[in-house]
């Protein structure tokens, strides 16, 4: 076979072989500031919604965003009515529901706030809070640590961050466990930058994926991006776009 014909004949194949390969992608997940947001023009954005679209594009996907409540998001995830749930911590039990991406994408400190004036404080023990009501936020992960003293510290549930704010600002509570990318975002956003300081020691450091359904495709999918990450990574495209949003990367 004459070479220029044998190269016609390979790029045709390998053309047909990434068609082939392309897949419509939809990514679901819930309001995470500098991670997964909506602008009020209806645009979305973060470092999630930037890394996916390098990601897609790379492979030749059609990609799709949606915002939902987050207990909303993860079902679809779950449920094979979504490919991809942006920004999950990784738990055991998650594991069981979702394939998590090789490498995490984000990292969270996870803190308590208090109300300014209060001057409180923590020195690590979870026995030392009892005396105090503890505020946490519905469906949010904390930590090994954290989540195995939740009976000893009997926490109040805020159905939002929001409401949790709002729960330690009417000092409803005393202690709000949360992240600090989320409510630094979210205090400012309140105006309420001068009524809440953060105590300086951690609960615990939360990294955050991308998560697959459990469907082979989906696999196949985790497998594609999973290696096109770690171009991003080794490009230093990843830091170049968490320096952008102001995220913090493993």
């Amino acid at each position: 076979m004459p070479l220029f014909r044998l190269l016609c004949c390979l790029i045709v194949a390998f053309a047909g072989q990434q068609a082939s390969q392309a897949a419509e992608v939809l990514a679901v997940g819930t309001e995470f500031a500098h991670v997964f947001e909506r602008t009020p023009a209806g645009e979305f954005t973060g470092l999630g919604v930037d890394i996916l679209k390098a990601l897609a594009k790379r492979n030749g996907d059609t990609l799709r965003f949606e915002i939902y409540p987050w207990s909303r998001a993860q079902w679809m995830a779950e449920n094979d009515q979504a490919q991809i749930l942006v920004g999950p911590y990784k738990t055991p039990e998650r594991e069981v529901r979702f394939s998590f991406a090789r490498r995490a994408f984000y990292r969270d400190y996870m803190v308590f706030y208090v109300r300014s004036g209060s001057n409180l404080d923590w020195d690590g023990n979870y026995a030392s809070l009892r005396a105090y009501k503890v505020g946490v936020i519905l469906g949010w992960v904390y930590g090994a640590q954290f989540d195995g003293m939740r009976a000893l510290l009997k926490p109040e549930t805020a159905n939002s961050l929001t409401n949790g704010l709002n729960m330690l600002n009417a000092r409803r509570i005393d202690y709000l466990a949360s992240n600090m990318r989320n409510t630094e975002a979210m205090i400012k956003t309140l105006g309420l930058s001068n009524d809440f300081y953060v105590v300086d020691t951690t609960i615990d450091i939360q990294d955050g994926y991308l998560a697959y359904c459990k469907q082979a495709a989906c696999e196949q999918l985790r497998l594609r991006y999973d290696e096109a990450f770690e171009q991003l990574v080794e490009s230093g495209e990843l830091a170049k776009l968490a320096r952008k949003h102001k995220v913090r990367i493993p």
